[in-house]
């Protein structure tokens, strides 16, 4: 056990047990009458005549000495455990003991009442065998010997990052071991870099660039200048230069694209004029449904399988839309959204989990859903229960706004349209695709506002009021003024001139 637990960081452990098996090595040689006792088999402790009761040391010490004192009316029990009390308590042990037993043996009692070992009574082999069956129950899904060679949690389905070796540990062990030959007890000092790495290991959080070093564009700025001012005559000097490892008119100081405010944009066009329906229309629609807004609607509770989870959504989706289709984002490739996904992630960083229909949630709904491929499979999960429930859902490969309004736009040639989302990039996309000849489409959001009426655009109101030119370049006005997929250029804003 010394390499295992050299590698797990137990410490103490691997010190106190690396002296002591120095010390048995020597027995035969430094203790020959110990050594003779042990090659007799008597290397247990035996506290009664019951069959199977032999013990080795450290249980007996727990079960005699340790028991006395964490016990009631013990000494760590409402009193202080100093040297002097606990040397009394130490040399107090052995006469107590022996007279414990005494009165056992006159009395007849003792902590059993039958010769038979516990393991042996039928109670105990019922509750064996019941483990047994929740054993089975619980590896059905979750069967370890796989094809797959990914170190993962048998319990939650979190598969091992790359840098995880907890299957090393004895390799990574016996080095710890080996470094410690010759050394003293007492100086020798165990370093974390050489522990085994687990599953739980922290990770370095999610971000764009890890390696540079951060530089602030105005710290720079003011250090430069301040120290131009002693040795310049010529502070113009200072300005033929870039100040910064990237350019601060388009990116954060996290390196992240400068973040807009969309619906600024949204707003300006609300407030240019009417443009709204003042309700939904209740008869021949289709509801088309943003599958990345429902992704959040529904909150995910631990102990509750995937397959109950899909459930809420399909119940949520039959509730409150009215022949609807669910369009849901594909997270099998980066897309051109990677960045607004980081940032929505908080830096957090997630591995995949190996989960099935049956399987219980673990994990938080955070944690699991800032890892795209567990992203991709519950998606797909998803898709398939909201299928099999006779509710309509497609998958984009990546993003899926534009899938979403190509879906409105042909749905609308036959019948009216409401577009449930929250993106302004799917007005912005409505807008722009949308034709006057059709059926009228609606955008609203289906989030339940608890401070203000959702807003009900109505597309032909809308497009009819900025007219057709601005219809057509207004993608343009939208990405260079910020979103998903573009910076926010700095000191630009997003109001519609």
């Amino acid at each position: 056990m010394l390499p295992y637990l050299a590698a797990a960081g137990h410490n103490l452990y691997t010190k106190s047990a690396h002296v002591y098996l120095s010390h048995m090595h020597d027995i035969e040689t430094k203790y020959p009458e110990v050594h003779a006792h042990f090659m007799q088999g008597h290397h247990v402790v035996r506290r009664s005549d019951r069959l199977w009761a032999g013990l080795s040391t450290d249980l007996a010490i727990e079960q005699v000495l340790m028991r006395s004192v964490k016990s009631t009316g013990g000494l760590t029990r409402g009193r202080g455990m100093g040297e002097a009390q606990r040397t009394q308590w130490l040399l107090a042990m052995p006469t107590c003991a022996e007279y414990n037993n005494v009165m056992q043996y006159v009395t007849g009692a003792g902590y059993k009442s039958s010769d038979q070992h516990v393991e042996s009574t039928g109670t105990r082999k019922e509750k064996d065998h019941r483990d047994i069956l929740i054993l089975n129950a619980f590896l059905k899904d979750r069967n370890p010997f796989t094809e797959d060679k990914s170190l993962r949690n048998t319990e939650t389905g979190m598969v091992a990052n790359e840098d995880a070796n907890t299957d090393k540990a004895k390799e990574i062990g016996d080095k710890i071991i080996v470094s410690m030959s010759e050394q003293s007890v007492t100086n020798f000092s165990f370093k974390k870099k050489n522990f085994a790495i687990t599953l739980d290991a922290k990770r370095p959080s999610n971000t764009i660039i890890t390696q540079t070093p951060h530089v602030d564009p105005q710290l720079m700025f003011q250090r430069l200048t301040t120290a131009g001012q002693e040795n310049l005559n010529d502070m113009t000097e200072l300005f033929k230069y870039e100040l910064s490892s990237f350019p601060s008119s388009m990116f954060e100081s996290n390196r992240l694209l400068r973040q807009a405010t969309k619906s600024t944009l949204a707003d300006a066009i609300w407030n240019s004029g009417k443009c709204h329906a003042t309700e939904l229309p209740t008869s021949d629609i289709t509801h088309v449904i943003d599958g990345g807004s429902l992704l959040h609607r529904v909150p995910w509770t631990k102990g509750h399988t995937f397959s109950e989870l899909c459930s809420k959504y399909v119940d949520l989706v039959k509730k409150n839309f009215r022949t609807p289709t669910v369009v849901l984002d594909g997270y099998n490739n980066h897309s051109i959204k990677d960045i607004t996904h980081i940032r929505h992630n908080k830096g957090i960083v997630s591995n995949t989990v190996t989960f099935t229909k049956s399987m219980l949630l673990r994990v938080k709904k955070e944690t699991f859903l800032a890892n795209d491929a567990n992203k991709q499979r519950f998606v797909l999960l998803l898709k398939e229960t909201l299928i099999e429930n006779g509710i309509e859902a497609v998958q984009a490969t990546d993003d899926a706004d534009l899938l979403i309004v190509q879906t409105a736009v042909d749905k609308s040639d036959t019948k009216e349209v409401v577009v449930f989302g929250e993106d302004t990039d799917l007005l912005v996309l409505l807008i722009h695709h949308a034709k006057q000849n059709l059926k009228r489409i609606y955008f609203t959001s289906d989030k339940q506002a608890t401070t203000k009426a959702n807003k009900i655009w109505d597309i032909s109101k809308t497009k009819s009021l900025i007219g057709e030119d601005l219809c057509y370049q207004l993608p343009f006005i939208h990405a260079i003024t910020g979103c998903d997929t573009t910076s926010r250029l700095f000191g630009i804003s997003n109001n519609l001139r």
